[in-house]
């Protein structure tokens, strides 16, 4: 095998691994949604943990905090409604707008969904350390905060 460096390419910078291995995940997180055969779409699945853990919110508070624009949460939105995975109810603080509440069969549907995904991510690192799970799980947060900010700055 020849090396980057018996053929005059720079070496390898922690950078240059870190930019081929992010897209490596992407295409591979990207394959692996396909072959899963879960209830929900992923984007159903975060919009419904989203509203179990921080409550009934207007479709302006989920754009906001699922990074999107209105227009796509909207649509979102009216096929989950379609699919009594998701209710509107009126806004008892603004009546002019409502608030989107899981149904009961939407939050059963996302704790079988949730359920069957720590099932594969503990299968995915079970011969890791606990050490070696937890520095993963701390890192993929900074990251994910990192690429946030990022996003918001732009």
């Amino acid at each position: 095998m020849t090396t980057t460096a018996e053929i005059g390419a720079a070496p390898e910078t922690c950078i240059d691994v870190l930019e081929r291995e992010l897209g490596r995940l992407a295409r591979v997180l990207e394959a692996m949604q396909r072959k899963r055969n879960y209830p929900l779409d992923r984007s159903q699945y975060v919009l419904l943990r989203l509203l179990e853990t921080q409550g009934p919110m207007p479709t302006v508070a989920l754009a906001d905090l699922l990074l999107l624009d209105d227009s796509t949460v909207t649509r979102q939105i009216a096929a989950m409604e379609a699919a009594d995975l998701i209710a509107r109810r009126a806004n008892p603080n603004d009546g002019r707008s409502s608030l989107i509440h899981p149904t009961r069969h939407g939050l059963a549907v996302a704790k079988k969904m949730r359920h069957m995904r720590l099932e594969r991510i503990a299968h995915l690192v079970e011969g890791w350390t606990s050490g070696e799970r937890e520095k993963l799980a701390k890192l993929l947060q900074k990251l994910n905060v990192s690429l946030t900010d990022s996003l918001l700055e732009a």
